[in-house]
């Protein structure tokens, strides 16, 4: 009896989660929680050659501000790292397969054996300038995981909790819609914007869309909804375990 208790459980369970917006485990994630590096930070590729490539800070990300992590950055913010292996992009926005001497990059990385090498990634972007960079030019259809780690970075680490539909058409920041593909706009929105409720329901208001109002209250509907249906589904199963106990003592007293 316990066993099938846990398999009703875990069917729920199951149900319950594939109903709510996703977002898979990545290196971006890894970046945006602090695992496994050191530093995180916007700058340029100061040198390259044969044997290494130096990298120079613009910007520290404070993913973790403390003592700690501050004590970790070199003195003179600059990071030579051997190329023992072959060191790429895991995203260029201008499309490179070969790092140049000038390039704008947002780098992560972790010190090993009292060298640095590659965390969670080395990303060619438009601009040194952490506030407003980039993964990827524009486009209508935007990649959910460069445009997350954009904002994760242009607020200097602050926002995190970022969420995505399963046709991954609209994105959404602790719950709230910051990306609808049918919106009609040419251009990321800024930080201030995604942070504006006023602004976001003007989004949907000029495109004939529900109000991001109408969206969490559908939400918050639907999610009581499939709680109900487990609660009725729990309610059903503990019935029928009753009345076949009571059916068995029955037989037995015969």
């Amino acid at each position: 009896m316990k066993k099938k208790w846990i398999i009703c459980l875990i069917v729920c369970l199951i149900g319950f989660y594939s109903a709510l917006p996703v977002s898979a485990g990545t290196i971006q994630d890894r970046m945006m929680s602090n695992q496994g590096q050191d530093v995180v930070f916007a700058g340029k590729v100061s040198h390259v050659s044969k044997h290494y490539i130096v990298l120079k800070v613009t910007d520290y990300i404070n993913v973790q501000l403390s003592d700690t992590s501050i004590e970790k950055r070199e003195k003179n913010h600059r990071y030579v790292i051997p190329r023992k292996k072959e060191i790429s992009y895991q995203w260029s926005y201008h499309g490179k397969k070969m790092m140049e001497e000038g390039d704008c990059i947002v780098a992560s990385l972790k010190k090993e054996k009292g060298k640095w090498v590659i965390a969670n990634g080395l990303y060619e972007t438009d601009t040194d300038h952490y506030n407003t960079l980039s993964f990827a030019p524009f486009q209508k259809n935007q990649d959910f995981q460069k445009t997350k780690l954009k904002y994760f970075i242009n607020s200097d680490g602050r926002m995190k909790k970022f969420t995505v539909n399963k046709n991954a058409t609209r994105f959404y920041y602790k719950g709230r819609k910051i990306y609808d593909i049918r919106w009609n706009i040419k251009k990321y929105l800024t930080i201030e914007q995604i942070c504006n409720t006023e602004k976001l329901k003007t989004m949907d208001q000029d495109n004939h869309l529900p109000t991001e109002t109408d969206l969490t209250g559908k939400s918050i509907y639907n999610t009581k909804r499939i709680l109900l249906f487990m609660l009725d589904f729990l309610a059903i199963v503990a019935l029928v375990a009753i009345l076949r106990k009571r059916s068995k003592r029955k037989k037995s007293q015969c």
